[in-house]
């Protein structure tokens, strides 16, 4: 150990350093290191705790908004339940109202259809009734024609058919 104190004081005098020199510089850290702690580590260190109160002032309104919003959330999620339900129960209401509308519609166009029928087959027989008064006016007149034929002259059966063929053929011409 006394090696290690005269290498050292051999280093310090070849530094020109002596032990008043060396007690000045450590008490001028000592006086530095105290004028720090005054300065600037009181301040920072309330800076600090102001900061950390702030921090935690920030933490507690955070903790009190998300207990909030979860209410919030909460009553959302009852709402759009509640919404649901009444959504659900419109459409019912539209459906039903659906249902009754068509079944109204139907029964208009089954009458509708109805009407028509009956129409068509009043229609029908009128037309019906016109050509047989039409067909048999077109007999009668044949069979005037075909009398007025044969009495203009005697008739076998071979004049007859071709008697026939003829007013046939005249009558159709005429149509």
């Amino acid at each position: 150990m006394i090696t290690f104190i005269s290498e050292a004081s051999d280093i310090l005098t070849k530094l020109g350093l002596d032990w008043k020199s060396i007690l000045f510089y450590v008490v001028n850290f000592i006086i530095l290191l105290g004028a720090l702690i005054a300065l600037l580590y009181k301040p920072v260190k309330k800076m600090l705790k102001n900061k950390r109160q702030s921090i935690d002032g920030v933490y507690a309104e955070n903790e009190q908004l998300k207990a909030e919003s979860e209410k919030l959330k909460v009553d959302y999620d009852k709402m759009v339940a509640d919404m649901k339900l009444e959504n659900a129960r419109v459409a019912a209401k539209v459906a039903d109202a659906a249902q009754e509308l068509a079944i109204a519609v139907l029964a208009e166009a089954q009458e509708q259809a109805q009407s028509i029928v009956n129409s068509a087959k009043k229609e029908a027989a009128t037309q019906m009734e016109q050509l047989k008064g039409e067909y048999r006016n077109s007999v009668n007149g044949l069979a005037v024609q075909i009398a007025e034929k044969l009495l203009e002259r005697e008739i076998s059966d071979r004049d007859n058919a071709a008697l026939i063929e003829q007013v046939l053929s005249d009558w159709e011409d005429a149509d």
